[in-house]
C-alpha cells in the first residue's frame, strides 16, 4: 500500500498527544513516519515520552522537533516539509483514529490509479475508539461553544425546510456561507474508478481529519500570515488542495476529535480573526481581490446579523460575537490595502495588537 506519514502540530497537550499516538500505533496498517512539531515549554519531556512509546516499533521513523513559533499554520508547514510518506495524515493532537482508519483511506488512494484524488477526509464520530492497552489518564474536554448551546435550536430548525434555510443562510452555520470561495466551486464529477466506492466529494476538510498527497501539501502550504490565530486555515488549504484533484469524504474511515480542554480565546476575537483571516485569503489568492470587496462587505453584514442572533438565542447579554464582527469592521479596510508581499509582516502584528490591546 501507499506509504504514509502522520503530521501533528501540538502545544501544551502532552497527555492528549500521547493518546493520539497510541491510537496511531493501533492502526491495521502502521505509518512509515510520525512527525510532531511541538511548541510546548516542556517539549523535551513529551519527546521522551513519545519516543518511549515507539521503542517497540523500530520501523516507524520519529521526527520530533521544537518550534519557537506558536502557530498551528507555521508548525504544520514545518512538519509537512519533514514528511516522507506519499500521503500525509494532518491530524490534531486530540484526533483519535479508529484502528482501520488509515487502511480505509489508503485503499482509496491506491484505487486512484490515475492520481485524480488530491485529498481525503475521515468521518468524525461522537464515540472515541477503544485503546487495546489500559490508559488511566483522564482527559478533560473543553466546554461546548456554539454547537452545544445551539444544539436544541439546530435540531428543531433542521426539521423543516424553512428551519434549514434559516440555520444555514441567516445564522450562517455553514462553511459554505462564511468562506468566500475565491476561485469558484471546486466540485467535479468523480472518475469512473471511484464511482463504485463509498465516497463523496466535499468542498472543505476539518483540520483534525485531513489527509493529502505529499506533493500537493508542499505545493499548497498553510498560510504563514496566520501567526496568532489560524481560523479557517484548514478550510482555505483544503479548498486549494482541490485545485489539484478531487477532495473526498469516506464514512468508512472513522476518527474521533476529542476536543481536549485548553486555553480558548474569547468569542469576540475569534469572530474578528475569522473575518480578517478571510481578507488575507482573498488578497493572496483571488485573481482580482478588488472584485471581492462588495461580496466581502455583504458577507460581513450577514455575519453581523447572524452573530447577533446567536448571541441573543444563547443568552450572551454582552453580545461578544456580534462585537467581534464590529471589531473586524474597524480593521479590514486597512488590511485590504496592504500589498500582498507585505501581508506576512503586517498581519501578524495586527493579530498581536488585537490579542494584547483590544
Amino acid at each position: 500500500m501507499t506509504g504514509w506519514s502522520v503530521c501533528i502540530a501540538t502545544l501544551n497537550r502532552a497527555q492528549s498527544l500521547r493518546r493520539a499516538i497510541l491510537h496511531v500505533l493501533q492502526q491495521t496498517i502502521l505509518p512509515d513516519q510520525i512527525v510532531i512539531v511541538d511548541a510546548s515549554t516542556d517539549w523535551q519531556d513529551s519527546h521522551a515520552a513519545i519516543a518511549a512509546l515507539l521503542a517497540g516499533h523500530p520501523a516507524i521513523r520519529l521526527d520530533y522537533v521544537h518550534s519557537v513559533v506558536r502557530s498551528s499554520a507555521t508548525q504544520r508547514n514545518v512538519g509537512i516539509a519533514l514528511c516522507t510518506g506519499d500521503v500525509i495524515f494532518l491530524i490534531d493532537d486530540d484526533s483519535f483514529l479508529y484502528p482501520d482508519c488509515a487502511e480505509q483511506i489508503l485503499m482509496l488512494y491506491d484505487a486512484d490509479q490515475g492520481q485524480e484524488v488530491a485529498a481525503i477526509r475521515a468521518d468524525l464520530t461522537d464515540i472515541p475508539p477503544v485503546l487495546s492497552i489500559d490508559e488511566n489518564r483522564v482527559l478533560e474536554r473543553k466546554k461546548s461553544g456554539n454547537r452545544g448551546e445551539l444544539e436544541p435550536l439546530k435540531n428543531a430548525a433542521l426539521g423543516s425546510r424553512f428551519g434549514r434555510w434559516f440555520h444555514r443562510r441567516v445564522l450562517m452555520q455553514s462553511m459554505q456561507e462564511t468562506f468566500l470561495r475565491y476561485d469558484g466551486p471546486r466540485l467535479k464529477p468523480l472518475p469512473a474508478a471511484l464511482l463504485a466506492l463509498n465516497v463523496d466529494t466535499v468542498s472543505f476538510m476539518p483540520g483534525c481529519a485531513m489527509t493529502v498527497r505529499r506533493d500537493i501539501a508542499i505545493a499548497e502550504p498553510f498560510d504563514a500570515a496566520l501567526r496568532y490565530y489560524a481560523a479557517y486555515e484548514d478550510v482555505d488549504v483544503s479548498y486549494r488542495y482541490a485545485k489539484h484533484g478531487h477532495v473526498l469524504f469516506t464514512p468508512q474511515a472513522r476518527l474521533h476529535h476529542f476536543e481536549v480542554a485548553g486555553g480558548r480565546m474569547d468569542r469576540k476575537k475569534i469572530i474578528a480573526f475569522q473575518l480578517l483571516n478571510m481578507v488575507v485569503f482573498l488578497r493572496r489568492h483571488a485573481d482580482n481581490s478588488d472584485d471581492w470587496v462588495s461580496r466581502y462587505q455583504v458577507m460581513m453584514y450577514r455575519r453581523l446579523l447572524g452573530e447577533f442572533l446567536k448571541d441573543l438565542l444563547s443568552g450572551r447579554t454582552g453580545f461578544p460575537q456580534m462585537r467581534g464582527v464590529l471589531l473586524a469592521r474597524q480593521h479590514w479596510r486597512r488590511l485590504w490595502a496592504v500589498p500582498v508581499d507585505q501581508l506576512d509582516d503586517y498581519y501578524p502584528e495586527l493579530q498581536r495588537h488585537i490579542l494584547e490591546r483590544l
